[in-house]
């Protein structure tokens, strides 16, 4: 019995031993670097040329202007600030926050909300097209044009 609990000692000693030596291995290896923030685009200079509103229970007819700003429409897409912003027709910047901002290849899509109206921006870094689409309770405009970097 007494050999019994010198051997049992003996491993547990033994066990405890590679254990911390393992784990002083462990602590002593690098921890992995933390992933780099994302690349943002640079902002887009972008031209809204035409759209098409559509309401419930009428058909989809072309548009004249996006809300209160007369087509073409020009649009600045800043992603690191997270915004977009036109120039209303007081002559005072009007400021949409982007709510979501992905990526997937060389599609870019920001997302954000202003006042009751969701609206969605695709953007394609291969080419300058550009979609811009916005909805309320009561219509759905989307419209087209062009983007490119902003000077």
């Amino acid at each position: 019995m007494r050999n019994l609990l010198k051997f049992t000692l003996a491993t547990v000693v033994v066990v405890g031993a590679l254990s911390g030596r393992a784990f002083a291995q462990e602590a002593a290896e690098p921890a992995a670097a933390p992933p780099a923030p994302p690349t943002m685009p640079a902002p887009y200079d972008c031209t809204l040329t035409e759209a098409v509103i559509c309401k419930a229970g009428a058909t989809c007819t072309p548009a004249k202007t996006l809300g209160e700003l007369p087509l073409p429409a020009r649009v600045l897409v800043h992603f690191e600030n997270e915004i977009i912003a036109t120039v209303g027709p007081n002559g005072l910047p009007h400021i949409s926050k982007i709510a979501d901002l992905s990526s997937s290849g060389d599609i870019v899509v920001a997302q954000g909300v202003d006042g009751g109206t969701g609206w969605m921006l695709h953007a394609t870094s291969n080419d300058d097209e550009v979609t811009f689409v916005a909805a309320s309770d009561d219509f759905i405009l989307s419209a087209f044009g062009t983007c490119k970097p902003a000077e």
